[in-house]
C-alpha cells in the first residue's frame, strides 16, 4: 500500500473545507509553529514547479523557519510525483492532494491558509519564484515596523525583458502608513510579493472567492481593509513568470469572462458602504482600468467580431454603479485623459469613433502635438477621418542646456493640464530593471513651470556603468519622460575613469550612458 493510500481524507467542522476530499503528506509538520508559511496552489505546473519549490528551499531566512504548503488541484501532468518526492526529502514540505479539480486557485489557497500554523503567511504561484532574500525581507519588515502587512518589489519576467510590476507599492521604503495613502495601491492585488499576519486572515474569516479571475483582488481588498497600517520595501521579492510558454489560468480567461468576475468584485465593494474617498481609490481599478482600459484599449477588442458584447458589459457596470446612488459621479474615479475619452464615447454611444480610437491606439496610428491656450495635446488621427485631441497631463522638455568643466545644467519646461511638484531625477537602468537612481540634490523649481537640474561628480558618483532611461519623479512614484527637439550631446568626467554622457534617443527622449573613458583618444 502506498503512502497516499494509507492517508485519510480530512474532514472539518467548517463545511467549506469538507466539500472536497484531500490527502496530506507530512501532516505532522502542520503542528509545528514556524515563522512563515508559504502557500502554493498547484495545477499542471510541471514545467516550473521545481524552480518554484527550490526558490523557497533556498531562502536565506533558513528553510527550517518556513512551512511550505503545496495544494495540488488535481494535476495530471506529473506534478503530483514531484510534490511527493519533495515531501519525502523535506519534512516541512506539506503536499496536499485534492481528490478533484476545483477550477480556481481559491479553494487551494483557502485550504492552505486553514492548515497554516505560523505568525505570517505569504503566497506563491506554482510557476513563479522568490528572490533568495524575499521571505526574510518581508519578515524582517513586519517585525521591525509591527504592522500586519508588508509588500515588496515584483519583477515580471517574459521572453524578452524584465519589468517592475506595481511600482506604486515598491517605489520607496514606507513604514506604518495607511494603504489609502498610496494612490494606486489597489491597482495590483495579485498574491505576489506580500506577507501578512495569519491571524488577520483567520480572525476576519477572509477567503478567496471561488472565481476563475479577480479572486485575488477581492481577497486583498479585504486584507487591506482589515490591517490598518502597512509597510513597503524597494527590495525585489518576487519574480512573476510571463514567459511565452507559460499558459496560466489568467491567460486562458477571455476578456468578457474577466469582466463578469470584475463586476462581482465591484458589487462586493459597493455593498461595504465605505467612506467615499476610500471607495473611490478601490474602485478606480475596477472602473477605469478593468471596465474601460482593459475592455476597450486592447487588441482583443479591436479584433473582436462581437463588439456589442463589450458595450453591454460596460453599460452593465454603469447600471450597477447607478443603483448604489453614490454622492460622487462614475467619471470622478477616472484619472487618465484617454480613459475619459473612451468613457464619453461609450456613454454617447459613439461606437464608430470609439472603435477607431482603439484601432489608432493599438496599431500606433498617426498623431501630432498641438497647444491650445498654452496647454499641450496629442492629436490622434483616426482612420474614420476624426481627429481627437487628448490632453497631456504634463510634458517635460529640455529648453536650455549648459556645459561646464565638471557640471551640466539643464533647464526643463513643464507644460500640461496637471503640473505636479517635481521631486527629483530618476535614472532607470535599461539592463537591470531593479536598479534605479534618484537624484534630488541639484533639482529645483524656478518660476513659470520650469525646473533646473545640475549634474556634477558629487551627485553622480554612485551611478554605475550602464545605459539609463531618464525621468522626472513626482507624487512619490509617478514618472515623466524628458524630451528634446534638437540634438543633445553633453558629458561629465567622473571618478574611476567613468564618463557620464547625455544624449537624445531616436524617439526624441533623453537618455544617459555611463561608460569607461577611452584614454587613447
Amino acid at each position: 500500500m502506498s503512502v497516499l493510500d494509507r492517508l485519510k481524507i480530512k474532514t472539518h467542522k467548517d463545511p467549506y473545507f469538507s466539500k472536497v476530499g484531500y490527502e496530506i503528506l507530512n501532516e505532522s509538520a502542520l503542528k509545528r509553529r514556524v515563522k512563515v508559511t508559504v502557500v502554493v496552489p498547484v495545477y499542471n505546473a510541471i514545467d516550473y514547479l521545481k524552480k518554484t519549490i527550490d526558490s523557497v528551499i533556498l531562502q536565506n531566512i533558513g528553510f527550517h523557519n518556513i512551512s511550505l504548503i503545496l495544494v495540488d488541484d488535481g494535476s495530471n501532468d506529473g506534478s503530483r510525483d514531484v510534490l511527493t518526492e519533495y515531501s519525502r526529502l523535506y519534512e516541512n514540505i506539506v503536499s496536499v492532494f485534492l481528490e478533484k479539480n476545483t477550477g480556481t486557485p481559491a479553494f487551494p489557497r483557502n485550504l492552505g491558509v486553514h492548515l497554516s500554523n505560523s505568525k505570517y503567511i505569504t503566497f506563491l504561484d506554482a510557476d513563479d519564484w522568490f528572490s533568495h532574500e524575499g521571505v526574510k525581507v518581508l519578515y524582517d519588515l513586519l517585525e521591525e515596523t509591527n504592522v500586519d502587512y508588508a509588500v515588496g518589489k515584483t519583477i515580471q519576467v517574459d521572453s524578452k525583458e524584465q519589468t517592475v510590476i506595481g511600482r506604486y507599492e515598491s517605489s520607496q521604503i514606507r513604514h506604518n502608513v495607511s494603504p489609502f495613502s498610496i494612490k494606486h495601491l489597489f491597482y495590483h492585488l495579485g498574491p505576489r510579493a506580500r506577507m501578512m499576519k495569519l491571524d488577520v486572515i483567520k480572525k476576519n474569516r477572509i477567503k478567496y472567492p471561488e472565481m476563475k479571475f479577480a479572486e485575488d483582488k477581492q481577497f486583498f481588498i479585504d486584507v487591506l481593509l482589515a490591517v490598518g497600517e502597512i509597510s513597503t520595501t524597494t527590495t525585489p521579492v518576487y519574480y512573476l513568470n510571463r514567459i511565452d510558454e507559460n499558459n496560466s489560468l489568467t491567460k486562458q480567461t477571455d476578456a468578457l469572462e474577466k469582466m463578469d468576475s470584475n463586476i462581482a468584485v465591484l458589487k462586493y465593494v459597493l455593498e461595504k458602504n465605505l467612506k467615499p474617498e476610500q471607495e473611490k481609490l478601490i474602485i478606480n481599478r475596477l472602473i477605469e482600468f478593468d471596465s474601460i482600459t482593459r475592455l476597450f484599449d486592447r487588441k482583443h477588442f479591436v479584433k473582436s467580431k462581437n463588439k456589442d458584447a463589450y458595450y453591454k458589459k460596460f453599460h452593465t457596470v454603469m447600471n450597477i454603479f447607478k443603483k448604489y446612488k453614490r454622492t460622487y459621479q462614475f467619471e470622478d474615479t477616472i484619472i487618465k485623459p484617454i480613459s475619459r475619452i473612451y468613457f464619453d464615447l461609450a456613454m454617447n454611444q459613439d461606437y464608430d469613433t470609439l472603435e477607431a480610437l482603439a484601432d489608432w491606439s493599438k496599431n500606433k496610428g498617426e498623431s501630432y502635438f498641438i497647444e491650445k491656450e498654452g496647454l499641450p495635446y496629442k492629436v490622434a488621427c483616426l482612420k474614420n477621418g476624426e481627429k481627437i485631441s487628448i490632453p497631456i497631463d504634463v510634458k517635460a522638455e529640455i529648453c536650455e542646456e549648459k556645459q561646464y568643466d565638471d557640471q551640466i545644467e539643464l533647464k526643463i519646461s513643464l507644460k500640461g493640464h496637471k503640473i505636479p511638484k517635481i521631486q527629483g531625477l530618476i535614472l532607470q537602468s535599461r539592463t537591470h530593471v531593479e536598479q534605479s537612481h534618484l537624484i534630488e540634490e541639484g533639482v529645483r523649481h524656478t518660476q513659470d513651470n520650469y525646473i533646473t537640474v545640475k549634474l556634477n561628480p558629487k551627485n553622480l558618483e554612485q551611478i554605475k556603468l550602464d545605459g539609463y532611461a531618464v525621468f522626472l519623479r513626482h507624487s512619490d512614484y509617478e514618472k515623466i519622460r524628458i524630451t528634446k527637439d534638437t540634438e543633445l550631446g553633453l558629458q561629465v568626467k567622473l571618478a574611476k575613469n567613468k564618463l557620464f554622457m547625455i544624449y537624445k534617443t531616436i524617439r526624441g527622449n533623453v537618455g544617459i550612458k555611463v561608460i569607461k573613458e577611452d584614454k587613447k583618444k
